[in-house]
């Protein structure tokens, strides 16, 4: 029995090693045919020669450049052998070795190397390794130091100037912008470094960190506001003193024609001229203000040629106020005139040199003498008559008398020897301007001194203007204009006001700046105009509003006629009616006057100027009314039978006859009263009252009037009638029935 069981113990191991070895040899049969695998794709990816088999027969490839024999150089140190293939492929085979799991390959460690990672979890508590190289860090920037002063409680104080920056404040308190950005979005305020906020924040912050914040208040034009330029206008040039040599040269002299409407002014100056000025002009009437050149011994000569009508009073007093001598118009068959004596009034005022020339001599009720003593009435004595004033007998159109009156005014102006410096500063005064199609607007200047050439920047008024061109008085362009000559500017910013002085100045900036300024200036002016209520100013208001209005457009072709137009205009006195002058201005009746006209329920009143051909189709479909004018007393007449036709007719009555009720009868359709006509007539088409003791009980009309059974349209005096009126049938003996008719008549301004 023994035996037994050691022969079975020794027999069980026994299969446990063929078991074993049956393993062993499986698995280096798997591991040989992997070796198998690795090494046949490692020979296959082995690259191809492409040379032959041979060696030595190897040729160079193909642009290979041959090599020279390398010199004799001195042992180098051996070079590290490459890996042969079998080590590659033992590389290769120990991929899969150690229980065929594949080996984690790991860069080499770069002691040298910062090292940034972060240890394992496992290692947290344990304490860090000391690197072997310190980690530099950044070098700490440069914290402001704080800029406050010690107050007397010792207290920080803080000054700063309105706008406070955020990282201005941060510089005087000595810390970061960021801690400041911080603490503002408790606050509500989202803000950047470069960003201001309120004083009040800025305050709260300083209190938190310890600092008092004082404000220190700009002054005008410091801190970072420029100084405000102050733009002057060149004055013009006095004249020198006695003991100074007087570099000034002598001028052309500047006289203007006045005188009474249809004496012959413009008349004259054609004759002089040689023109026909007369033959454009509406009516054979002067309505413009006109300045021309002429030149006598080779001497020019200015002359202004004014209307003479009593609705341009304007005109003639801007052209007194320029000029150096006038000469007064008057038509020896007419005499003076009450526009003579305007004129005169207005050369007095202006304090120039006086003449007279006595027009239209050569007709058969001319009468010199008899100008002569009206001149001496109001204080102008003849020469002749032992006076001082020049009086010439001139006629324009026999040509008699000129070339004593064009040398009389040669030497009147040697006299006065006018001077101007032409080198000075250009300044020039409008006399009139207009707006021209294709040029825009145009003014009428003289030049009071100084040399106007093109393209020099000026200032006129409220507007600006750079000289584009120079026109004189025949129509021909210019370079430059000479002091005391007239000429036409083209080249504003905007229609100028007439009398406004044209001054250039060097730079184009400074004018615009300085209309901007004034444009600025007048329009606060006129927001600024104070309006307090009333009680009168109400109930005045209210009568106002009870009157007719008649609203107008005006468009006139000039400046000067704009003027004389309005004033004509609102000058029509009358407690009926009032005028509005909704919009005036210089040029033709364009496509937004029609719009404003329809929108206002006004008319439009066109001097001397056209229509636009849209503007004329917009007026049609508005249904808008345009008059155009050439002649101003037609348009003032015009405009008075308009603003008389808007008034309501005065209606009166007038009294028919009387009847007298001797019974009452009843009738189907209720009383009818039997009279008799006292005086008079009863009409049936007019309206009837009733007076009962003086009192009138009842107003209305016929309903019948009868004569016996019939119908009658009249009953005269002393005949019986029936009569019924509408509405009324209280009738007692002894009434008396009123005819009367109502009369309408037109109302006078």
């Amino acid at each position: 029995m023994p035996s037994k069981s050691s022969s079975a113990k020794k027999s069980k191991p026994a299969t446990d090693e063929v078991v074993v070895e049956e393993v062993t040899a499986e698995s280096a049969k798997s591991k040989k045919l992997v070796k198998g695998k690795v090494l046949s794709l490692i020979e296959d990816k082995k690259p191809r020669s492409r040379t032959a088999g041979k060696e030595g027969t190897s040729l160079p490839h193909l642009g290979a450049r041959p090599v020279a024999p390398a010199p004799a150089k001195e042992e180098a140190p051996p070079a590290p052998a490459k890996p042969t293939l079998d080590e590659r492929k033992a590389a290769a085979l120990n991929l899969f070795e150690d229980d065929d799991k594949p080996k984690v390959r790991r860069r080499p460690v770069d002691e040298n190397a910062q090292q940034n990672a972060l240890p394992p979890i496992s290692l947290l508590n344990e304490p860090p390794p000391k690197p072997i190289v310190p980690i530099v860090h950044a070098p700490p920037a440069d914290v402001p130091a704080p800029d406050f002063e010690i107050g007397e409680s010792g207290e920080k104080i803080i000054h700063l100037k309105p706008p406070i920056v955020v990282k201005d404040l941060a510089d005087k308190m000595g810390l970061k912008p960021f801690k400041i950005i911080s603490e503002l979005i408790a606050f509500k305020v989202f803000a950047s470094a470069d960003k201001a906020i309120d004083i009040e924040i800025a305050e709260k912050i300083c209190e938190k960190h310890g600092f008092k914040l004082e404000r220190d208040k700009r002054e005008k034009g410091g801190g970072v506001h420029k100084p405000d330029e102050v733009i002057v206008v060149p004055d013009r040039l006095p004249e020198p003193p006695p003991d100074e040599k007087d570099t000034r040269e002598l001028r052309a002299p500047i006289i203007t024609f006045m005188g009474h409407v249809d004496h012959g002014k413009t008349s004259l100056l054609d004759a002089l001229r040689k023109t026909t000025v007369t033959a454009g002009e509406a009516g054979g009437i002067t309505q413009h203000i006109g300045a021309y050149c002429i030149f006598h011994n080779g001497k020019p000569i200015t002359f202004i040629d004014t209307p003479g009508h009593a609705a341009f009073s304007a005109m003639r007093a801007r052209g007194a106020n320029v000029t150096d001598i006038v000469v007064l118009i008057i038509a020896a068959d007419d005499g003076i005139m009450p526009q003579t004596k305007e004129a005169l009034s207005h050369a007095k005022a202006a304090n120039v040199q006086l003449m007279v020339a006595i027009n239209k001599c050569d007709l058969p009720a001319a009468n010199v003498m008899r100008v002569k003593s009206q001149l001496q009435d109001i204080g102008l004595a003849p020469v002749d008559w032992g006076g001082e004033i020049e009086c010439m007998e001139v006629s324009a159109r026999s040509g008699l008398g000129l070339d004593n009156l064009l040398e009389t005014m040669s030497l009147q102006a040697e006299v006065l020897e006018l001077k101007a410096d032409p080198k000075a500063a250009p300044r020039a005064t409008v006399i009139e301007s207009s707006m021209v199609a294709g040029k825009g607007p145009v003014a009428t200047v003289i030049i009071g001194q100084g040399t106007l050439r093109t393209g020099q920047a000026f200032i006129c008024g409220p507007h600006w203007g750079k000289v584009k061109a120079l026109i004189n008085d025949r129509g021909e362009s210019i370079k430059e204009v000479l002091p005391g000559m007239p000429c036409e500017v083209i080249g504003f910013s905007d229609m100028p006001h007439v009398g406004d002085e044209v001054v250039v100045m060097a730079s184009e900036r400074d004018v615009k700046r300085l209309s901007e300024e004034r444009i600025e200036e007048l329009r606060q002016k006129k927001l600024n105009v104070p309006r307090r209520s009333t009680l009168e100013h109400l109930f005045a208001s209210i009568e106002e509003s009870n009157k007719k209005v008649l609203k107008l457009v005006l468009k006139c072709d000039v400046q000067g006629s704009v003027e004389a137009v309005a004033k004509c205009l609102t000058d029509i006195q009358t407690d009926k009616c009032n005028l509005d002058l909704l919009h005036q201005e210089v040029g033709s009746i364009n496509e937004s006057d029609v719009l404003l006209a329809s929108a206002s329920d006004a008319i439009i009143i066109g001097f001397n100027v056209k229509v636009e051909n849209k503007a004329l189709t917009t007026a049609k479909r508005e249904g808008v009314q345009v008059k155009l004018y050439s002649i101003i007393y037609e348009l003032i007449d015009q405009v008075k039978e308009a603003m008389q036709g808007l008034l309501d007719p005065l209606t009166r009555e007038k009294v028919l006859g009387h009847a007298r009720v001797k019974q009452v009868f009843k009738v189907n359709k209720g009383f009818v009263g039997g009279s008799v006509v006292t005086d008079g007539t009863m009409q049936r088409k007019q309206r009837a009252r009733v007076l009962r003791n003086g009192q009138a009980v009842y107003d209305g009309g016929f309903e019948t009037l009868r004569r016996f059974q019939d119908e009658v349209n009249e009953v005269r005096n002393g005949m019986e009638c029936g009569i019924k009126l509408s509405g009324f049938s209280d009738y007692e003996e002894n009434d008396v029935i009123e005819c009367y008719e109502l009369e309408k008549f037109a109302q006078t301004l």
